[in-house]
């Protein structure tokens, strides 16, 4: 070959020119104190068959991606296992808060549900807790209650359990204002035509637990009537603040219709009156002539604490009856043993129990005696009824008609849990 074709020259003189270019722009020329770098580039020709690979290339990245990214998922769910079993809850809290109740509880998926899990901390002291509901899916709409705490045992914690209730029929269970557990059932043991007459939360047995010295114990709500418990005791509240009227708006009459309900009293003494008032405690004097009764009568505003509120009586009771109450705070088994001072001696006493609907419950075989000095013991035996439902015990003891004038009659009303 003699010599390059005029292309090649051409093709030689424009690289050779272009690299003059770049050189004389780099760093170290004459004057590259003062320049940028700037490098010149040829666009380059695209080449026909460069059309045909490029679907085949990115194909190929696509299927590389995708196996990139199932590797990469893959790697974060066996990391995460790993994780979990080394790293177990490390206290209490965490405990409370990760764990897998349904398997704690053994829940049936086929006949149970998990109804919720709610985390009471501050009912328990403020110490980690939770309370589930399992809903069965039976004839009564069951509900089964538990409450976990934790305990820290060897630096490691450990569920425990503070609180179960099972087969609470159609039940529910609820925090209260105070920070008690609520639960409430259907009392099944209510003749049909009781539960005909009454409004569908007195159907219910009320039941409320404080968290006391570390265990749940059952404690009396403090008022005696109109209702047995806080939760028919909001309700009434409620139905107040909706603007209904209710007799128990005013302590005076609150404590006489308590007189027609639980005493029996047929008549309503124009001496009754309102001893003092300081818009949350209130004390009446209701009187009756005949036999002749001088009864106290304490009223709360329990639930709201303002001019709305209504009052619930708390305590009633004349000067001179008492009764032991030291084995009072748990529930009462038949039959009863009572025991206290101040009944007649030559009179008529009587005593009487109610259930949480406020309606007397029948007794069998009391067995009452009176000790010369007005000492008293009492065995008394009773149907049976709702376990742990709230109640009242009614003491009465009367003078003869011939003793009116000398010796006034005694009462008193407590509340009491009947087992």
């Amino acid at each position: 070959m003699t010599g390059f074709s005029p292309l090649c020259r051409m093709r030689r003189e424009y690289v050779t020119d272009y690299y003059k270019e770049v050189l004389r722009q780099m760093p170290g020329s004459s004057d590259s104190h003062n320049q940028h770098v700037i490098i010149i580039t040829r666009p380059r020709e695209q080449r026909e068959n460069n059309r045909n690979q490029h679907p085949v290339l990115s194909g190929v990245l696509t299927v590389l991606l995708a196996v990139a990214s199932i590797a990469a998922l893959w790697h974060i769910f066996i990391i995460t296992r790993q994780t979990g079993a080394v790293n177990p809850p490390a206290n209490c809290l965490q405990l409370i808060r990760t764990t897998d109740y349904t398997q704690l509880v053994h829940l049936q998926t086929q006949s149970q549900e998990m109804e919720a899990v709610q985390f009471i901390d501050q009912v328990v002291g403020g110490q980690p807790a939770a309370l589930v509901q399992v809903t069965n899916q039976n004839a009564g709409h069951t509900l089964d209650v538990y409450v976990y705490g934790c305990v820290m045992q060897k630096q490691h914690p450990r569920l425990a359990a503070l609180f179960t209730q099972h087969g609470l029929v159609q039940g529910t269970v609820s925090i209260s204002q105070t920070n008690t557990l609520i639960t409430s059932a259907l009392d099944t043991s209510l003749p049909a035509a009781s539960s005909a007459l009454l409004q569908p939360l007195q159907q219910n047995v009320y039941r409320e637990y404080a968290w006391h010295n570390g265990t749940f114990i059952q404690v009396r709500f403090p008022g005696l009537y109109p209702v047995a418990s806080s939760s028919e005791a909001m309700a009434l509240q409620q139905e107040a603040d909706n603007g209904q009227s209710l007799p128990w708006s005013d302590p005076l009459a609150t404590a006489e219709q308590m007189a027609r309900d639980i005493f029996k009293w047929p008549l309503i003494s124009t001496q009754d009156s309102v001893l003092s008032n300081d818009g949350m405690t209130a004390q009446v004097q209701l009187v009756q002539q005949s036999p002749p009764l001088q009864v106290t009568v304490t009223l709360k505003r329990l639930v709201q604490h303002d001019n709305k509120g209504l009052w619930f009586v708390t305590a009633a009771k004349t000067s001179g009856l008492t009764l032991d109450q030291a084995s009072f705070d748990m529930p009462l088994t038949s039959p009863l043993q009572l025991h206290g001072t101040g009944v007649l001696v030559d009179g008529q006493t009587t005593i009487q129990l109610f259930d949480h609907t406020l309606s007397p419950i029948a007794t069998t075989n009391a067995q009452l005696h009176v000790n010369p000095d007005g000492t008293y013991t009492c065995t008394l035996a009773y149907a049976s009824i709702a376990h742990a439902q709230q109640g009242l015990l009614l003491i009465q003891s009367l003078p003869t008609q011939a003793n009116y004038s000398i010796e006034p009659g005694q009462l008193l009303l407590v509340g009491v849990i009947l087992g």
